[in-house]
């Protein structure tokens, strides 16, 4: 998507942001996390999200 989605009144629409989160699964977009381990920025797959979502891994 090249454009932001906007409401009648120029206001950016947040409910399919607040819905995809930051699920690599739903977003289109590539996602990143900072892994501290790594002391990088690294790609954000379904392993690491799981593992957030599991309390493994911090944000």
């Amino acid at each position: 998507q090249d454009t932001l989605e906007i409401t009648g009144t120029f206001k950016q629409c947040k409910s399919n942001l607040v819905r995809e989160g930051f699920d690599p699964n739903l977003v289109q977009d590539p996602l990143f996390f900072r892994h501290d381990q790594r002391k990088s920025y690294v790609p954000l797959d379904s392993q690491i999200y799981r593992s957030i979502l599991d309390l493994q891994l911090n944000l």
